[in-house]
């Protein structure tokens, strides 16, 4: 199965971990450190109290949780103890919360005291019958959970199928409602095969800073490192100052972010080098990231950057740009400036695919791919017959095996009937001067039917420009690399880019903002706005 484990569940993983890394240090609470075997006797213990309240093996349990203690505890309980984790972002509403409960059938919600009323009152809206408790990680609580695991009603796990469902994975809902990703131990452990595999060897020696969000690609990742050994800090919420504090403080060795966050943390970084001075490892995955956020990061942690490409439904690594793939590419970026494009085409690619995956691209470019990390099925529905599944990405894989992403099916704009991909005209923009990001949208236009707009936000430390001179400026710099086509008719100034609970650019608030039809002879800049 692997050359990191050889059990064939995520709970015999678990319980292997705690009987190999018992008495070493696993999870930072405050200012004490739990070991691996305290870990495993509170996660027992919350693991009664579920069972106490009727949860039973294979039944959901969401956990709607801010990144911390309680939230790791909750994972440990729930794929230890063979119930199935529903890990959702604390940064949706209890609305989307309950409906996400009512489609996985859930038996409880687990949150924080801050939110147990508006998620009972939105569970009696849907008429779902989960059950709220709440989890704190106080000391009278861990106390109780301490004597809950004396309780002898909750089996040791027994033998359980590789194709068993351990959780569910709620897409981020950006082709309408969020759909659960079924996730089964034979999944989840090839996806922790080929995390590990791509990143440097871990140990009990390493210790991971987590300040990403745990129910998505941060969390994963801390996780895997959990079970070779590696210590776990939380922190929350995410403030650079912060992260760094605990990274210098505690010996950070493996600092799992999105890009959002990466881009957040560089300035805070290159001011005080020294407190990511033990950093081994820094994987990012999750959306593009602009080349001079990387070319910055890897000059300062040059064999630390590595990037994981992947999907809910396809587990990432797929693809991985390695360390070594970023620092060749920035030397050769400030060595060979003449051949530039094919450097940066090389640092802002998804990396090479990984071993085992197969891949494909439709007549139309999507790319389609067959893995052991692909989910069987969405929930409540059919079983996928033939293992392929359609990514919803464009992209191509260059001659030099670099996967290129060109963009979200569901974000292709058609301009008078020819099809764009933000990500192509997006590239060129965030290469300019005084272009801190950017996204790219279709929004209705009376003669192209759809017209391609650039929103931006200007670096607070660039110079001013008037709106019409960089307006003209963007169009021009498009004009120069891509087809003429895909230059945007209209540059809309932002102070931030609004964003959805996974980190992602939210395009569909964005087009909900700036929808009314526009004619494209009236190319104006739109005032900024949230």
């Amino acid at each position: 199965m692997s050359s990191h484990f050889d059990e064939t569940t995520v709970a015999s993983v678990l319980s292997s971990t705690y009987e190999k890394f018992g008495d070493k240090p696993a999870l930072l609470s405050e200012d004490h450190w739990f070991t691996f075997a305290e870990v495993a006797e509170l996660a027992r213990g919350l693991a009664v109290e579920l069972t106490l309240k009727g949860v039973h093996p294979g039944d959901r349990v969401v956990g709607y949780l801010h990144n911390g203690v309680p939230a790791r505890l909750l994972d440990h309980a729930i794929l230890g103890f063979q119930f199935v984790r529903v890990a959702l972002s604390a940064r949706l509403h209890p609305s989307e919360v309950a409906a996400i409960a009512v489609d996985a059938g859930a038996s409880v919600v687990v949150c924080s005291p801050s939110v147990e009323d508006q998620v009972r009152e939105a569970l009696a809206v849907v008429g779902s019958s989960a059950e709220v408790s709440v989890l704190t990680g106080s000391l009278t609580e861990l106390a109780r959970l301490r004597a809950a695991a004396q309780l002898n009603i909750v089996p040791a796990p027994g033998p359980v199928k590789q194709n068993e469902i351990v959780m569910l994975m709620y897409s981020s809902g950006t082709t309408g409602q969020p759909k659960g990703v079924v996730v089964t131990n034979e999944t989840w452990l090839a996806q922790m095969s080929n995390a590990l595999d791509n990143l440097p060897t871990i140990s009990p020696r390493d210790v991971v800073v987590l300040g990403a969000p745990m129910a998505h690609f941060g969390g994963s990742i801390a996780l895997d490192c959990m079970m070779q050994g590696a210590s776990t800090v939380i922190v929350d919420p995410f403030e650079p100052g912060g992260l760094l504090n605990a990274i210098e403080l505690h010996g950070g060795t493996i600092v799992p972010l999105v890009p959002t966050l990466l881009s957040r943390l560089l300035s805070s970084m290159e001011a005080r080098p020294e407190a990511v001075s033990t950093v081994r490892a820094m994987p990012y995955g999750g959306s593009p990231t602009q080349a001079d956020v990387l070319m910055r990061a890897t000059r300062l942690l040059p064999d630390a950057l590595v990037q994981f490409y992947g999907l809910a439904e396809a587990l990432a690594p797929l693809a991985v740009l390695s360390s070594e793939d970023h620092r060749e590419a920035v030397i050769e970026l400030e060595a060979n400036p003449a051949d530039s494009a094919r450097w940066l085409a090389h640092l802002q690619s998804a990396g090479r695919w990984v071993d085992g995956v197969e891949y494909r691209e439709s007549e139309d470019g999507e790319l389609q791919v067959r893995s052991s990390t692909v989910m069987p099925q969405y929930w409540n529905c059919p079983v996928r017959a033939d293992g392929w599944f359609a990514t919803g990405d464009f992209g191509y894989t260059d001659d030099e095996g670099y996967l290129q992403l060109l963009g979200r099916r569901t974000d292709t704009i058609i301009s008078g009937g020819f099809n764009v991909q933000p990500r192509e005209v997006e590239q060129v923009i965030e290469q300019m001067d005084q272009i801190a990001e950017v996204a790219v949208v279709g929004l209705p236009d009376e003669r192209w039917g759809e017209g391609v707009h650039a929103f931006v936000v200007i670096d607070p430390h660039a110079s001013a420009r008037t709106r019409e001179t960089l307006t003209q400026a963007i169009r021009e710099e498009c004009l120069d690399h891509i087809a003429s086509y895909k230059k945007p008719v209209g540059v809309h100034i932002l102070e931030v880019l609004p964003r959805n609970s996974f980190g992602k650019v939210d395009r569909a608030t964005i087009r909900a903002l700036f929808q009314t039809p526009a004619t494209s002879d009236n190319r104006t800049t739109a005032e900024g706005r949230r």
